[in-house]
């Protein structure tokens, strides 16, 4: 009697004393029957080596010389079994603009090997699919993704370690990296460089991470005042490329950071003289006089309002009207080297105005209720006390108390409060500061209202950035507690909104306007698939094949210019003994 091997198995993880039933089971398999298994330990190791075994034989299609429309064969309906659904379409999308932005020809350049390319191919492509831990991107990438067969990488033993160790490796090269995406995406988009769009934001660390010197506490963005922090600087075009990223302390201060971000972005190939737009935070005189020194225009908010509100006159004023429809009224005041754009927002003054009546209410509400306890006679009335109580408010209120004059008249013999009023006196003040009002100051001399409005409103791309690279990118919070694995999980998410960013910029150009998360669930539906099926005349097919793409996908292909079949089916033949 003949023999066929049908594999080789290595790595059993059950007792030689089982083998035989493990054998059994696994034939039981590839013939399509329904096993009762006993043992359960056989029952998954019987399962895990025929998954196996369908997967190494899906990548050893069939030559067929007739038609595959000729193809025929009986086929037991009973037997037809799907496996290893994965999600393919998301994949697809993301693995082509991988490969458009260069990624596999900077790493081979680098030195990498092929096996530490698909790694790093992995350590990004899992950021920007299923952002978590390495160690769910190592379990993801061997049970829920198809992003293996589109790579033609088997990431069945992959360590626990290998992607730690290639995020370090990455991270080495990372002024290698950023320098190289630069000239890919200026040359793949044609962009030209005239806009700089600089900001900082922070992350919180999960735990104390007190082996980490940058790690430090400060004021958060997302209110975490009990964590330390970690902050990224970054640098990125009006098209929203992104140029230049630097982990600093969580507690740095925002004008220190501005210098070393642009210095070497001096080299760039434009001759214009490129436009950097920043917030207030940043814009200290030092900035600015370093700016102008290096050529530099700029367009930021006036850290100290250099136009007072009573000067603005809206007989003179330019109507802007923004994207949401909402009116901006904008007058200019022109000086000797810089222009200043006083902005007043329709929107933005009511919003404003709101907020400072209900601080106003709560505010006078609590002052009245320290005055009905006095004006009763109940409770405290010690005159220090009382004080202390008023001082408190005025704490919780800052927004607005400074707009209150608060009295407290006292018995000097008793040493008692009696009563408590206040007025607000300077209303003409505060309503000048929740007007919806902000003044713009730019070097730019020759430009008109709406222009220097617009240009400023650019930087929201860099808080729409920072929104993409929290939300979707798993930018927060931090798990790792050394300084260096710290930096590089950052440094990863920001080369995973390249690769974001970029599909979302082809996409706009198309008229399809989807955030990363939602396009990414959309895609999730087209799914690779392994068919097996037995035949009447005792062989065992396997089909590894995309499902049909819906019309969602196909939209989605079409304008990103990709095959929505991208895997070309495979099919397997073989004579069971």
């Amino acid at each position: 009697m003949s023999q066929l091997t049908v594999m080789v198995m290595q790595d059993i993880r059950v007792s030689k004393n089982k083998w035989k039933a493990l054998a059994d089971g696994i034939e039981a398999l590839l013939q399509g029957q329904e096993v009762l298994f006993s043992d359960k330990q056989i029952q998954t190791e019987a399962q895990r080596w025929f998954q196996a075994y369908l997967e190494k034989k899906s990548l050893e299609p069939i030559v067929i010389k007739d038609k595959p429309s000729d193809d025929y064969e009986s086929i037991s309906v009973s037997s037809i079994r799907n496996h290893q659904l994965r999600s393919i379409g998301a994949e697809h999308i993301a693995y082509s603009m991988y490969k458009e932005l260069g990624f596999p020809k900077i790493f081979r350049e680098l030195g990498f090997n092929q096996k530490q390319m698909n790694d790093a191919a992995l350590s990004i492509l899992g950021r920007v699919l299923e952002p978590s831990s390495e160690l769910a991107t190592n379990w993801w990438a061997k049970n829920l993704t198809g992003l293996g067969s589109l790579m033609n990488a088997d990431f069945s033993r992959l360590s626990n370690n290998s992607l730690y160790r290639i995020t370090d490796q990455i991270y080495k090269h990372k002024e290698d990296l950023e320098h190289e995406l630069r000239q890919v995406e200026c040359e793949l988009f044609n962009l030209d460089e005239s806009i700089f769009l600089y900001d900082l934001t922070n992350t919180y660390f999960e735990g104390l991470a007190k082996d980490n010197p940058k790690a430090r506490f400060g004021h958060s963005k997302e209110k975490r005042h009990d964590c330390r922090l970690l902050t990224l600087g970054l640098v990125i075009d009006d098209q929203g490329f992104p140029k230049r990223s630097r982990v600093m302390e969580g507690s740095v201060s925002e004008p220190s950071t501005l210098q070393e971000m642009l210095a070497c972005l001096s080299a760039s190939d434009s001759d214009k003289p490129a436009t950097v737009i920043m917030d207030a935070g940043i814009s200290s005189e030092a900035n600015l006089q370093y700016l102008r020194e290096q050529g530099y225009h700029y367009i930021c908010v006036a850290r100290n309002k250099a136009i007072t509100h009573d000067r603005f006159d809206y007989e003179l004023a330019t109507p802007i009207r923004s994207k949401d429809n909402s009116i901006i009224h904008t007058q200019l005041f022109r000086k000797e080297n810089e222009c200043l754009l006083y902005c007043v927002s329709e929107k933005m003054g009511l919003k404003e105005s709101a907020i400072m009546d209900r601080f106003c209410s709560r505010y006078e509400a609590d002052l009245d209720k320290i005055g009905a306890s006095l004006a009763s006679g109940r409770g405290k009335r010690k005159y220090e006390y009382i004080l202390e109580r008023v001082f408190r408010l005025k704490e919780r209120y800052s927004a607005i108390s400074s707009f209150y004059e608060v009295q407290v008249e006292h018995d000097e013999e008793s040493g008692k409060a009696v009563s408590l009023t206040y007025t607000r006196d300077k209303q003409e003040e505060m309503t000048a500061k929740y007007s919806g009002s902000y003044c713009l100051r730019t070097s730019h001399t020759d430009l008109d209202n709406a222009k220097i409005w617009s240009l400023y409103m650019l930087l929201n791309n860099v808080e729409q950035t920072f929104r993409t690279l929290k939300s979707d990118l798993n930018f927060r919070p931090v798990h790792h507690q050394k300084e260096s694995r710290a930096e590089a999980h950052l440094f990863i998410s920001v080369l995973a909104y390249h690769i974001v960013h970029a599909v979302r910029y082809k996409l706009k150009h198309k008229g399809i306007n989807l955030s990363w998360s939602r396009l990414r669930q959309m895609m999730r539906s087209h799914q690779l698939i392994l068919t097996s099926m037995q035949t009447k005349d005792k062989k065992t097919i396997t089909i590894l094949d995309t499902s049909t793409p819906e019309e969602c996908h196909q939209e989605i292909y079409s304008a990103l210019k990709l095959n929505p079949n991208p895997i070309k089916r495979k099919i397997t033949k073989r004579q069971l003994v």
